[in-house]
């Protein structure tokens, strides 16, 4: 009889124990979950937080460089102070020099972003074209649409090259890498039309007028818009003088 009471005190007693152990782990696991949870907020807001970060270097860094495009096309490159670039953004010059370690460093940026401005004119020159006037008014509708958003991405180049040619400082390679992208593709646009040797220096006349239309209609601002000296340009360039003839 007792031994029977004792049997069956001790299977209560390890009921117990197993229930109190699964309670206990049950616990551990929402404690473990929660734990979990917990972590993986904390690595979202680490995530996000390094994100925005990232967003607003990107972003100071892009205002610096069109800053500096500006101050490079107006001023020109030796006459451009970090103190300058600082000033127009509203920055101090610390701020910069944490994006850039010199000045020389803002120009190599500033020459790759002015040589990548032109892909679009190169991917249009690698299509196929079948009249040369279209190909012409194709470029110009480019051009000004560019000059339209980014007036100084244009005018840079010209101040640049213009500023380091005398000089033949290492970045003038850069620059004139830049504009040969440019005369290959049109050079090799104008061979599918007629494979002529001065084709390479249409190329490059072509890309310095269009240069120096933009720094005319900025100098001749509120006289002649840059349309009406587009049109000029079409003018000679295309064959609307062909068929007539000189008068008087």
């Amino acid at each position: 009889m007792n031994d029977s009471k004792n049997k069956t005190n001790i299977n209560k007693s390890t009921s117990n124990t197993h229930m109190n152990d699964a309670t206990s782990k049950i616990n551990i696991n929402e404690s473990t979950s929660k734990t979990d949870t917990d972590n993986g907020t904390s690595k979202i807001h680490v995530h996000d937080s390094t994100n925005k970060k990232e967003i607003r270097r990107v972003a100071t860094k892009r205002k610096i460089l069109e800053t500096a495009t500006h101050l490079f096309a107006r001023l020109g490159y030796h006459k451009t102070t970090i103190q300058d670039i600082a000033y127009h953004i509203g920055m101090t010059t610390g701020a910069v020099f944490h994006h850039f370690a010199s000045k020389r460093d803002i120009l190599g940026e500033v020459v790759d972003q002015l040589n990548e401005n032109l892909e679009q004119y190169i991917e249009f020159l690698s299509k196929e074209h079948s009249d040369f006037n279209d190909m012409v008014r194709g470029l110009v509708d480019i051009f000004l649409e560019r000059f339209h958003s980014e007036p100084d991405s244009i005018i840079c180049l010209t101040s640049l090259s213009a500023e380091f040619s005398g000089i033949r400082e290492p970045i003038i390679i850069n620059i004139q890498q830049a504009y040969d992208r440019f005369v290959d593709a049109f050079e090799k646009a104008m061979n599918r039309f007629s494979r002529n040797p001065a084709n390479r220096a249409v190329g490059i006349c072509f890309i310095v007028a269009l240069q120096g239309i933009a720094i005319q209609a900025l100098l001749r601002d509120g006289v002649m818009d840059i349309e009406e000296l587009v049109t000029g340009f079409i003018t000679l360039t295309t064959n609307d003088f062909s068929n007539k003839k000189a008068v008087g």
